[in-house]
């Protein structure tokens, strides 16, 4: 029997209905999880822990609750009692909370059953899941390709129907990339709509507005069912979308690589027109200038922790000395993060001034851009583009794209949603899915904070339509 892909998994909802009409029980559920997670797992190495004796407990006590009975996980950067943090890092000294994040608190309060802990790269901060302390995860779709990151333990697992869903964290891309890679919905809201207490790492600065927390599923109607748990909120009933502005971005800087995704974007815009939708070109001239401006940023608030991090362990790190490490290829630490330390090592304690004169001129420019773009989409403003303009790549060469210095119009509208502090979901494009590798694009819809309900009902129509019926094959999963 081949794998069966995520579009043929009973999601979420399905699941939670077969309960409600006594079709199996949460005991069920979670034992045929937990068997596949095992079969999984050797395959995709997606979970850098397995909490079956934690699930099952849950399970004998879990109260009623919108997602009562339903195996999730949650990305090993989330918080939880008494299972330590290790962030991808043998360098680091493993952060033992004291007591669940929010986010698993919330989960756990609704009933959800957390049965891994999803792997990460090192520090959380590459497009790629691969560490020294845990390894790499490979690609449910095409194993010899990338999982996404930094949430791609999740994605990965989500995909291949070892839990129903999954928690994950966005601060350039983290969930979207992810679920774009392995043919899943990533949702990531706007940075406080979901708490963040309890998730590592904790940025004292302006990036921490970039950061999210948010679902990985296998459909829209999920995203929105957990992240109400998340977000403590119900979002209202969307009756329509005629009326709405569908954004086009004019002279975008994205390139796309496979025929299929402008295909399926094509298709999604069609669609939408249909349903009433009224096409508004806008232009988005800051999104070059800004591009350059990202990881300056990022190390202003991040470097110093990163080294904190490096030398708080048993083992002292030294740059120079894991430089020559990355060249005789024995690295200590994932090459993806000395990447990042190269870069801040080369440029980043003088990029700041150099690009914008002070860290107080550059946080301004980049509030200055946040406000543009929330009034341009405005209550009723929908932006609709690929989510990359690439299908996931090889291992190591996502890494290569994402970190190389200059535009990169591969990956250029993620970070946009992330330093504008936008909502913004990516839908997979089953019936548009690449015929030489069989895997799917993706697609992103963004709007602005508030806007969350039409956002998702957009969402859905354009799942609809870009992809074929659902079959719901449960033998998996249920």
């Amino acid at each position: 029997m081949s794998e069966p892909l995520p579009r043929e998994l009973a999601d979420a909802t399905i699941l939670l209905q077969q309960m409600a009409q006594g079709t199996f029980g949460a005991e069920k559920l979670l034992h045929r999880h937990l068997m596949r997670l095992g079969e999984v797992q050797p395959l995709f190495n997606a979970a850098s822990c397995i909490l079956r004796d934690e699930a099952r407990q849950q399970c004998d006590v879990a109260q009623p609750g919108p997602l009562a009975g339903l195996p999730c996980s949650v990305k090993e950067t989330l918080g939880m009692a008494g299972q330590p943090i290790h962030a991808g890092s043998n360098f680091m000294r493993p952060l033992i909370p004291a007591q669940d994040s929010t986010v698993v608190a919330r989960l756990k309060a609704a009933g959800a059953l957390i049965v891994a802990r999803g792997n990460v790269p090192e520090f959380a901060m590459t497009a790629e899941t691969s560490s020294p302390r845990h390894g790499i995860t490979r690609n449910p779709l095409a194993p010899d390709r990338v999982a996404g990151g930094s949430s791609g333990g999740d994605a990965a697992l989500v995909a291949s129907g070892a839990v129903a869903f999954g928690v994950g964290s966005d601060i350039l891309g983290s969930i979207r990339i992810p679920a774009a890679c392995c043919g899943v919905v990533g949702f990531k809201p706007a940075s406080t709509a979901v708490p963040k207490q309890g998730a590592w790492p904790q940025i004292d600065g302006f990036t921490d507005s970039w950061l999210a927390i948010g679902p990985l599923t296998r459909s829209v109607r999920d995203a929105r069912l957990v992240y109400q748990v998340l977000a403590q909120v119900t979002l209202p009933a969307v009756d329509t979308l005629s009326g709405l502005r569908l954004i086009e971005a004019a002279d975008f800087p994205l390139k796309c690589e496979s025929p299929c995704i402008d295909q399926a974007l094509h298709a999604a815009r069609a669609a939408l027109l249909a349903s009433g939708m009224r096409q508004e070109r806008q232009r988005f001239d800051e999104v070059v200038p800004l591009y350059d401006l990202i990881a300056p940023m990022i190390l202003h608030d991040m470097q110093a922790d990163w080294y904190r991090a490096l030398n708080s362990g048993d083992r002292t790190f030294r740059f120079l000395a894991e430089a020559w490490r990355q060249i005789i290829d024995r690295p200590g630490i994932d090459r993806g993060l000395f990447m990042w330390l190269l870069y801040g090592a080369t440029f980043g304690r003088f990029s700041v001034p150099k690009h914008a004169g002070s860290s107080e001129r550059l946080i301004g420019r980049f509030q200055t851009v946040r406000e543009l773009y929330r009034t341009m989409l405005g209550d009723d403003g929908i932006l609709l583009l690929p989510t990359m303009g690439m299908l996931a790549p090889a291992h190591g060469e996502m890494n290569r794209r994402s970190l190389r210095p200059g535009l990169n119009q591969q990956i250029s509208p993620l970070a946009l949603c992330n330093y504008a502090d936008l909502p913004a979901i990516a839908v997979p494009a089953w019936s548009f899915a690449d015929p030489a590798t069989g895997l799917p694009p993706s697609l992103m819809l963004v709007a602005a904070p508030g806007n969350e309900a039409r956002l998702l009902a957009v969402a859905e129509a354009v799942e609809q339509r870009v992809n074929p019926p659902r079959v719901d094959r449960t033998m998996v999963a249920a």
